[in-house]
């Protein structure tokens, strides 16, 4: 059955004036929970007998948490993550890039560069020039860069640590570093400190805003304290590349990447508490890292999400506050009486 068009979102049944919106806004929000909610209980009740038939539901035993905990206290893990605050300029974005490594032994190290258009400009001087370089497809630093930039400076921290497991705040492969940033040809740097993080072997993948909706529902047919393993990773690997349309010599290193380092890496999904998330370790450590993960979280059970990692995004966004970059920016900019006409338009308006 086909679904909706656009129009039929849009029609003028769907539009009501704001009196007659607040009266039924409540009874409408309420349908539409009702419906998630029969939904989720359709999960809970139909996926447990799914994953009952069709894979292996795993439980820590107490002692292999004991073990866990053994391992965690004794800062024989390494928790990294990484933040970016960014200043839009009409010359081009200005950022602060940080990444924060630590153990429950207190082992931390915090870290810090800064990003510019500025850096990569060079000092034009004439007004035709600047304009030019002004010119939005003429600008160097993007989004994508940025973040590839954090993701590639917490693996390049990761692997300077001595600990024997090292646990990151996402995906283990996270996107950016699989594109090749367009003329910048980093595709090849960038799985190459994946490849040392992954040679390593005792790292784990835990993915606090996981997109993958339905891997995450099927969390809802597990009881606190499992887990499962789904598929390997070279599956989602291999489906980026399919979709990136990655060509030539970066399709060559990306298939030789997947095929070497990937296939021996699974992604799972473990429950602590309240929630589950998503995770990737490799097969051959795939349980003790269930275990570490699912006793990190159980020190927070509400969120269930390792404590160790948020002690990490702590540490970045206490020391490497983004407003305390951005009123820096701005300071300077006021002193050169440029703040108001450089400052973004939201800044500015009226509430």
């Amino acid at each position: 059955m086909a679904g909706p068009s656009f129009l039929d979102l849009v029609t003028a049944e769907k539009w009501h004036p704001f009196i007659e919106h607040a009266k039924q806004v409540s009874a409408t929000l309420q349908d539409d929970v009702d419906i998630v909610l029969r939904q989720n209980e359709t999960i809970r009740l139909e996926a447990r007998n799914l994953l009952e038939a069709d894979f292996d539901i795993r439980r820590c035993a107490p002692q292999e948490l004991d073990c866990a905990q053994d391992i965690l206290m004794g800062g024989r893990v390494a928790a990294i993550d990484g933040t970016h605050a960014v200043f839009p300029m009409l010359s081009g974005v200005c950022c602060q890039i940080g990444v924060a490594t630590t153990s429950y032994e207190n082992k931390k190290a915090v870290g810090a560069l800064i990003v510019s258009e500025q850096q990569v400009s060079g000092d034009e001087t004439s007004v035709l020039g600047i304009l030019k370089r002004r010119k939005k497809s003429q600008k160097i630093i993007s989004r994508m860069l940025i973040q590839a930039v954090m993701f590639y400076m917490e693996r390049q921290k990761a692997v300077e640590r001595d600990e024997e497991w090292l646990m990151f705040n996402g995906d283990l492969v996270p996107q950016p570093l699989r594109t090749g940033i367009g003329s910048f040809r980093a595709l090849d740097p960038c799985l190459d400190i994946c490849r040392k993080c992954m040679a390593r072997e005792k790292i784990i993948g835990v993915l606090a805003n996981s997109t993958d909706s339905e891997l995450l529902s099927l969390g809802l047919a597990l009881e606190p304290g499992e887990y499962i393993a789904l598929r390997s990773y070279k599956e989602d690997l291999d489906e980026y590349l399919e979709s990136a349309g990655l060509r030539g010599n970066d399709r060559a290193i990306m298939q030789d990447f997947n095929a070497t380092y990937a296939d021996h890496y699974v992604v799972g999904v473990y429950r602590a508490g309240a929630k589950a998330y998503v995770f990737q370790a490799h097969r051959d450590f795939f349980d003790q890292a269930a275990a570490i993960v699912i006793r990190d979280s159980m020190f927070q059970p509400l969120r269930a999400y390792p404590l160790l990692i948020d002690y990490a995004d702590a540490l970045c966004s206490t020391l490497m506050s983004s407003s305390e970059f951005i009123r820096m920016i701005e300071c300077k900019l006021a002193k050169g009486s440029a703040l108001t006409f450089e400052q973004d338009e939201h800044t500015l308006r009226r509430r």
